[in-house]
């Protein structure tokens, strides 16, 4: 089964490359959208620019929190590529609100864009029948179904003009219990879902659509038991390679509580109990053992009389005792004593005859 599933993944990755359209909208910039530190390669189209009596601003301005720019002078002034804008860190770091067309834009309250930098982030969710709850510092059992959510403030981006589903988004990095990273997973119904190109419409966002939803089945026989990772990465418009991997802004840190509990943890089960039972004693049952000749018993008998006739010992059956197993009395070790002394003169009544 586990064989099938990375089949049928790796196929949905190569049909996603070959034929993803080009991301070229992302970077098409409308007047009032919003741009992000590192992006690159951004096209201002027209509207961006203040045109009036035709007169066309080519500059664009900062003004600082709080100021007029109706009245005041810029704090910083630029002159932008159109074709291939690109938005600089070392420019617009500390520089992220509203630019303005200039010079005439800004006496009329023309917003070219509005900068901001990048956040990004990811948490881990399970999801059940009317209910979803955040899972991402708890223990995942097998079985579960789990979506994610990312939140993050670059949406705006894919509210631009032109954006198509094919296009460059967040991605969701999966890596396995054997280090390979898959690009999508089984939901809960069996089917196959990407979870990359990922295009937010809100700040909170849950995989594929916006709401919460089963997007992994880990009890799918595809997962085996072992410690998963999951983050968060976003390189529209080449924003991660500029910035580089800073943590909550281009990528995240993987979930840690997804890759030390992802070996399902079973849940204990009660143990029945039933009322004890007091066993009925059962007499034990032995082998019986003759008792010897001198033995009591219930009706007492009288002493056997000392005669000078040899006392005959009984014969020993297989399942008597020996006489030196037996235990003995006086009374008779006496008669034993005598019956000796009796043969003993006997024979010597005969040797002499």
């Amino acid at each position: 089964m586990k064989k099938t599933g990375l089949i049928v993944i790796t196929g949905f990755l190569l049909f996603l490359i070959f034929t993803a359209p080009a991301s070229a909208v992302l970077t098409n910039i409308g007047q009032g959208d919003t741009v992000f530190l590192g992006e690159e390669g951004l096209t201002l189209t027209p509207s961006v620019f203040y045109s009036s009596g035709g007169v066309t601003d080519t500059q664009l301005a900062y003004f600082g929190s709080g100021a007029n720019p109706a009245a005041s002078a810029p704090n910083y002034v630029i002159t932008p590529d159109k074709s291939s804008f690109y938005v600089d860190p070392n420019t617009f770091g500390d520089k992220s609100s509203a630019w303005y067309s200039y010079p005439n834009g800004s006496k009329n309250g023309h917003v070219a864009f509005y900068v901001n930098s990048p956040s990004l982030s990811v948490k881990l969710y399970a999801v059940r029948p009317g209910d979803s709850f955040d899972l991402t510092n708890g223990k995942v059992v097998k079985g579960e179904g789990l979506d994610f959510r990312i939140d993050s403030n670059l949406y705006p981006i894919f509210t631009r003009s032109g954006v198509a589903a094919g296009d460059d988004g967040v991605d969701i990095k999966f890596q396995d219990e054997v280090g390979a990273t898959l690009t999508a997973l089984y939901d809960c119904t069996g089917a196959v879902v990407s979870i990359v190109n990922i295009h937010p419409t809100s700040s909170v966002f849950y995989l594929p659509s916006g709401t919460p939803a089963c997007v992994w089945d880990t009890g799918n026989d595809a997962y085996k038991m072992g410690s998963y990772k999951v983050w968060a990465e976003c390189n529209v418009n080449g924003m991660m390679d500029n910035l580089g991997s800073v943590m909550g802004e281009t990528t995240t840190a993987p979930i840690p509580s997804l890759a030390a509990a992802a070996t399902p943890t079973p849940t204990p089960t009660p143990e029945k109990t039933t009322a004890a039972k007091t066993p009925t004693p059962v007499p034990a049952t032995t082998a019986p053992t003759p008792a010897p000749t001198d033995a009591v018993t219930e009706t007492e008998t009288p002493a056997p009389v000392v005669t000078d006739t040899p006392v005959v010992t009984p014969a020993v059956t297989a399942e008597s005792k020996g006489p030196a197993d037996l235990p003995q009395t006086p009374l008779s070790l006496y008669t034993a004593i005598a019956g000796i002394l009796a043969v003993f003169i006997a024979v010597n009544v005969l040797k002499k005859e």
